[in-house]
């Protein structure tokens, strides 16, 4: 019987990278040239999936599949499910009709033992997997108290980092985001507000800029060219940092020598960056809980809503801050 280590060895890529093309999930490290000659190998070696585990299927909902921000949760979950027997599919979902009817398809398989949901939510796919009682967790923010959540203390993530920023010296600092009528952007910029307030500075609505396209570099070119000064910035998200940072740099602006930089979670571009970036990211195994939850649910068949919220945070130093060059 041919395995997935046969066609790793075949192919000559590692085990990780056979399982996340076979089970179609998002990885930004393995190029279309390898998925192809993966998937051909398979072909070619008659590989079956005889994988007859119970499986967790991760749903990106409103989300760009291939959208680095979520790939290390992915990956998480894909280790934490195979430590408790189960296997994990991935399906990206979008917002219409069509990609409804193949969430409820998949919900009703009989291999499907529950779903965790990490994205966008809203409504429709709330009701649509209420009514399909399969287990079911979802990853994100959301005001729903009556369904199974696992959420980031968003406000208190941005509340540290920009403490953070203020212990080195920091006083203008902006506020760069995606679209603020997300709940997400919401609590941060809440977040954002407190840490400036409790060190007795004004909030300044010019540093706070957001947009839907999270262009981190079209962001810090709106201060440039309104000639808006600042040392410091606090970035949502690491796509936004990079941006940012890009665009700084390629006006010659030096980080963390002239503006630091600061963002929320851990993907491929904190490493990649030069500087890398400085972040902010859950401590510990935290990013193991949705998964756990769900298996949690899945094994006891828990019947009441479950609520958690992942408070603990540390600080990845990175390269991205220093002292204020005025202190």
């Amino acid at each position: 019987m041919v395995t997935q280590k046969d066609i790793a060895d075949f192919v000559g890529v590692s085990r990780t990278a056979v399982s996340l093309v076979l089970n179609n999930a998002p990885n930004s490290t393995v190029s279309e040239k390898t998925k192809e000659l993966i998937l051909k190998a398979a072909k070619e070696l008659g590989y079956k999936d005889t994988d007859v585990k119970p499986k967790i299927c991760y749903v990106f909902y409103s989300r760009d599949a291939n959208d680095p921000r979520y790939f290390q949760h992915l990956r998480v979950t894909e280790e934490a499910a195979a430590r408790y027997g189960y296997s994990m599919l991935f399906m990206s979902i979008k917002p219409d009709p069509n990609d409804h009817q193949r969430l409820k398809e998949l919900a009703r398989s009989q291999d499907t033992a529950g779903i965790l949901v990490s994205g966008l939510l809203d409504d429709t796919i709330i009701e649509i997997l209420e009514e399909t009682k399969v287990p079911h967790v979802y990853y994100g923010s959301t005001d729903r108290t009556d369904i199974n959540v696992v959420t980031t203390d968003y406000s208190k993530v941005c509340y540290e980092a920009v403490r953070h920023l203020i212990e080195l010296g920091h006083r203008r600092i902006a506020f760069f985001s995606g679209s603020l009528r997300l709940l997400i952007n919401k609590r941060e910029l809440a977040g954002y507000s407190k840490a400036l307030e409790e060190a007795g500075i004004e909030v300044d609505k010019a540093l706070i800029q957001s947009g839907a396209e999270e262009d981190g570099d079209e962001l810090c070119s709106r201060l440039r060219e309104l000639d808006v000064y600042y040392t410091a910035a606090y970035c949502t998200n690491t796509v936004i940092q990079f941006g940012v940072l890009q665009g700084l740099k390629r006006h010659g602006i030096a980080v963390p020598g002239q503006i630091s930089l600061i963002g929320h979670g851990y993907t491929e571009l904190v490493k990649l960056s030069i500087p890398q970036l400085t972040t902010m990211i859950l401590s510990g195994d935290q990013k193991e809980i949705p998964a756990i939850r769900l298996i949690e649910i899945i094994q006891r068949k828990t019947p009441d809503p479950i609520y958690e919220c992942l408070t603990d945070f540390e600080l990845f130093p990175g390269g991205t801050t220093a002292r204020c060059p005025a202190t």
